[in-house]
């Protein structure tokens, strides 16, 4: 990080890293931040509001940097991108991502959305909600569509409990992983996140400047797919890291929920 220069934080949170770009950079570093929940967006609002001019915050899911930067007429020196979800989502949005908590089957991140979790879980007929599944990488996920289709004729899913119920019904075990997935599958279609990660991948390389990076920190093997092959065939960039960054040791003492974390970076190749 330098001063004087501009950088994005697409993923904002609660602002734990847009805070630590806007201490390495200063005293005259400007960030862009993108938080696309309401909640979290105030929150890291409030906690920001001393860097004053030098942080601009935006309500908005990161498919939007392309668009306000180049509103403002800027180019970027770096780009974050933290695809994990929250821990402050998990445990304190009641929107229901969490499966170790009965809440409302919503799972928006942002309440624009028209579509919830509980809309794809009564609603989709068995080819949609198969392909939601599969797409997830759910184990034998036509045969779970087709449990979840029966199910629902009976009584409709309503909180994450019921969800909970069905799959341990259906797969006879109650593994945290397996339930991980499933409702990540769910997430993942709610909130059009492998679409719109597609979408900001494509368009980062045009608002950096030639030698600005972009670092990518990714949770799970979809994501993780799409990041690798941007890095591998977009010409645009240089990739910097061979084999993916992951936590150390010390690191997952402090933060257990980082153990899956793979970090890739990439460099803007200077036009000639």
């Amino acid at each position: 990080m330098k001063e004087n220069k501009i950088y994005v934080d697409g993923t904002v949170g609660l602002g734990g890293h847009s805070s630590a770009i806007l201490e390495a950079s200063k005293p005259s570093g400007i960030l862009y931040g993108f938080e696309w929940n309401e909640d979290s967006f105030k929150i890291a609002k409030e906690r920001l509001k001393k860097y004053k001019e030098r942080v601009k915050l935006y309500n908005k899911n990161f498919v939007y940097i392309k668009e306000i930067l180049q509103k403002e007429n800027v180019l970027t020196d770096g780009v974050l991108l933290d695809l994990g979800i929250s821990s402050f989502l998990l445990e304190g949005s009641k929107r229901g991502f969490s499966f170790q908590k009965s809440e409302p089957l919503d799972m928006r991140m942002n309440l624009s959305l028209k579509i919830t979790a509980k809309d794809i879980l009564n609603n989709y007929d068995f080819i949609k909600l198969s392909n939601v599944f599969k797409k997830g990488e759910v184990p034998r996920a036509e045969k779970f569509a087709k449990f979840i289709c029966e199910k629902r004729k009976k009584k409709p899913f309503k909180l994450t409990q019921d969800l909970v119920e069905a799959v341990k019904e259906f797969y006879k075990t109650s593994k945290k992983n397996l339930l991980a997935i499933v409702f990540q599958s769910l997430r993942i279609e709610v909130n059009k996140e492998l679409e719109n990660l597609e979408t900001v991948l494509k368009d980062i390389p045009d608002i950096l400047k030639p030698s600005g990076r972009i670092a990518i920190i990714s949770f799970h093997s979809l994501e993780d797919r799409l990041v690798k092959n941007f890095f591998k065939n977009d010409p645009r960039i240089k990739v910097l890291t061979k084999k993916p960054i992951t936590p150390s040791e010390e690191e997952l003492k402090r933060n257990p929920r980082a153990r899956s974390a793979k970090m890739r970076v990439g460099e803007k190749v200077n036009e000639q």
